[in-house]
């Protein structure tokens, strides 16, 4: 038995290091600035105005007291046991009323569970190529676009190996991707359901994965009727955002549909933490499989560990290596997944609809601001605008200079104690780019607890962006 009276206060150190250990190269800490790639360092929220809607979290202040605790008692664990429990506490989260409709499958990253389906359909269709129909290729991330060819994407593995980037993981297995556009030259939503059909239609030949996203990095949600259940398409939707009710999720499980998700955004977890919910009747299929020796080029990307425990010769293509750092990511995340859980969808999609139409009221009286076209059409917990100075409006690079600054600056006129911020990042379309505004859940939680929404801040944050807008680029 562990005793909790020799465990030992966690250090700020070892807490930041543990926290970026198993993932990829985008959150290392640059030694000269002491931030990642995002401007940020994990463990410092103290300050900060958290309306991003990236996988650029800090530890809230509940997330750290969560954090200090399950690493004071994670040397007394037992890893497969651990992973039992987080698996079993997502299910619980999921409430589904089915027994056991699916299975989990851990990745560092959601990148990584990009790779899930090709692993899948070279297990189940080793002699034919695969087909990825990718939607919204736009508003993913450029890691998910390098997985989703079958490419690796970062410098480093989970286990901090190196890695090629943008090299084939394996040269022996064909695959076609075939991107869906998200937006219109003129920024409109298209609606890619044909594109799915026609794509699906014109390669009989192929092992099909068809990767729809409901909730891309502007909200945008792509129609589930073109699902078809019980085909041998992969049907696989992208909820990594975890912007919706779960019954939602039933209902693409019921179907066949491979969900994923991360802890990492909507819910603000530190980056990264990410999982595939697999349904039985796929799982039973792989479990079939007599040998898998077809994937052990995966076996650099991916644990044993990180496939479910009674899959054994799937396991034995991989290394029984652990993950500190993803586990102690997932309890982060899971803890604030169930704290949310606590409020009815109704109470929390109150408060999220509130924020949405008082800072969309407030972005559209500026004449140095315009909301995305379909801005209604997308997940109201994230709002996308261009940012315009002299009556142009900002490039991509333009903005991510903007970005930076407002990032990596100190702010005066927010709420005591607040004097940084940090919103979504610039995502481009054709030649033109956009920023976001995102509400997470422990921000909502915050509000429900409170009993009333106060958009001061974020109203100042919305003034903040147009001033160092007009002072950078306005001359």
């Amino acid at each position: 038995m562990f005793d909790s009276t020799t465990r030992q206060p966690i250090a700020n150190e070892d807490l930041l290091n543990t926290l970026i250990q198993g993932c990829d190269e985008r959150v290392h800490i640059n030694p000269q600035t002491q931030r990642n790639k995002y401007h940020l360092n994990p463990i410092e929220s103290v300050g900060l105005l958290q309306r991003g809607s990236c996988t650029a979290n800090v530890l809230t202040p509940s997330g750290t007291k969560v954090a200090k605790e399950f690493l004071q008692k994670y040397e007394a664990l037992s890893y497969e046991s651990l992973l039992q429990s987080q698996s079993q506490r997502i299910r619980e989260l999921v409430q589904s009323e089915f027994k056991d409709p699916f299975d989990i499958f851990f990745a560092p990253s959601g990148s990584d569970l990009v790779y899930y389906p090709l692993l899948f359909q070279r297990l189940l269709n080793p002699d034919k190529p695969v087909l990825n129909i990718v939607s919204c290729p736009q508003e993913l991330g450029s890691g998910s676009l390098l997985a989703s060819e079958g490419k690796f994407y970062g410098q480093c593995n989970q286990f901090g190996e190196a890695l090629t980037p943008s090299a084939v993981i394996d040269e022996t297995h064909h695959i076609q991707v075939k991107h869906l556009t998200a937006r219109s030259p003129k920024g409109t939503i298209l609606d890619r359901t044909f594109g799915f059909k026609e794509a699906i239609a014109e390669h009989p030949e192929a092992a099909v994965v068809a990767s729809l996203v409901l909730g891309s990095k502007s909200g945008i949600k792509d129609d589930l009727k073109v699902i078809e259940p019980n085909s041998d398409t992969m049907w696989v939707v992208d909820l990594c955002q975890f912007r919706v009710d779960h019954t939602l999720i039933h209902e693409l499980l019921e179907k066949g549909v491979l969900v994923m998700l991360t802890g990492s955004k909507f819910f603000q977890a530190p980056p990264f933490c990410a999982a595939m919910l697999v349904p039985r009747t796929w799982c039973a299929r792989l479990q079939e499989v007599k040998d898998a020796s077809a994937i052990q080029a995966y076996a650099k990307l991916f644990s044993a560990y990180d496939i479910p425990w009674y899959m054994s010769e799937l396991r034995q293509q991989f290394s029984f290596r652990e993950n500190k750092g993803l586990r102690l990511r997932w309890e982060i995340a899971l803890s604030e997944m169930e704290a949310y859980s606590a409020w009815s969808f109704e109470e929390t999609e109150e408060i999220i609809n509130c924020w949405s139409e008082g800072l969309m009221d407030y972005i559209e009286q500026s004449t140095s601001f315009k909301l995305m076209p379909d801005q209604l059409k997308t997940n109201p917990s994230i709002i996308s605008f261009q940012v315009w100075v002299n009556q142009q409006a900002l490039t991509h690079e333009q903005l991510k200079i903007l970005f930076k600054e407002v990032c990596t600056a100190q702010h005066q006129g927010f709420s005591p104690g607040i004097n940084r911020v940090f919103f979504g990042q610039p995502v481009s379309y054709g030649s033109q780019s956009f920023i976001r505004l995102a509400i997470g859940s422990n921000s909502i939680r915050r509000f429900l607890e409170l009993g009333t929404i106060d958009l001061s801040d974020d109203l100042r944050l919305v003034d903040v962006i147009e001033s160092f807008a007009q002072r950078i680029f306005g001359q």
